[in-house]
């Protein structure tokens, strides 16, 4: 018997209108750097893979024919990106400076993290947090504010 395979890393696919104005947008808000772009022989963009902090992304040209869409033409995306860093206060007021709009605004968060969203232009949600204080379920629990 073989042993079972294992996964190695989760790279998002992030499917977009226009890969340049998304990479302005990713540098300007999350300090992402290209790291190498595949073109198709037409010219369209295949992926850009980013560096944002020590994390992979890759970024694609929406290709309807591929089942390639970006979330305005689905009508929205169920997905959020969740991007942990030191201070999220700078990352989302970078990120609505480059033209992110506001899910939900950052604050101090019962769960111990500073945490807010944002939605970049292309429709992509993405939440910005920090860890405070490491609470175990049952303080969260306990902490939960009514209705949550």
């Amino acid at each position: 018997m073989t042993a079972p395979s294992r996964a190695l890393g989760l790279v998002p696919h992030l499917f977009v209108k226009d890969v340049d104005e998304a990479l302005s947008f990713y540098g300007k808000a999350f300090g992402a750097v290209e790291l190498f772009r595949n073109r198709l022989p037409d010219g369209t963009v295949l992926f850009v893979e980013v560096a944002i902090g020590d994390t992979r992304l890759l970024v694609s040209q929406e290709i309807p024919q591929l089942d390639a869409l970006a979330p305005a033409t689905l009508g929205g995306t169920p997905m959020l990106l969740t991007l942990e860093t030191e201070d999220p206060d700078d990352l989302f007021r970078r990120a609505v400076f480059a033209g992110a709009t506001v899910e939900a605004p950052i604050e101090e968060m019962f769960f111990g993290e500073r945490y807010g969203r944002v939605v970049d232009p292309d429709g992509h949600r993405w939440a910005l947090t920090t860890k405070r204080e490491q609470f175990t379920p049952e303080d969260i629990d306990a902490r939960t504010p009514p209705g949550v």
